[in-house]
């Protein structure tokens, strides 16, 4: 007869992992509301974009743990994280794109005046 897992082993492998793993996309979707308000006006501002590559890059190093170690709830701690990394920063340098295309216009209208 098999003994079953007692509940400090349920609760330690597998319980915290999971609440881990939500703490850690709630985290990691933290940064969302500043950039939609700033898509909806249209410039960064003073929104500080940098920690955002470095999401990017740490959740790209856990993910390479996590194959390395084949453990799942390092990767579904990382995996959302690194989708919302990817959406953070490509949404930042459409703002940046977006910035700098309405300066160089501005600047031929004032040169064509």
């Amino acid at each position: 007869m098999s003994e079953s897992p007692s509940l400090g082993f349920i609760l330690a492998d597998y319980v915290a992992p999971t609440i881990g793993c939500i703490l850690s996309t709630l985290t990691f979707s933290a940064p969302i509301k500043s950039l939609l308000m700033a898509i909806k006006s249209g410039s960064l501002g003073s929104l500080n974009c940098t920690p955002w590559v470095f999401m990017t890059g740490n959740t790209i190093g856990w993910l390479a743990y996590s194959f390395i170690t084949l453990d799942l709830f390092v990767f579904f701690a990382n995996a959302p994280g690194l989708l919302i990394s990817i959406w953070l920063n490509t949404g930042a340098m459409k703002l940046q794109y977006y910035e700098e295309l309405v300066k160089r216009s501005s600047a031929e209208n004032r040169s064509r005046d």
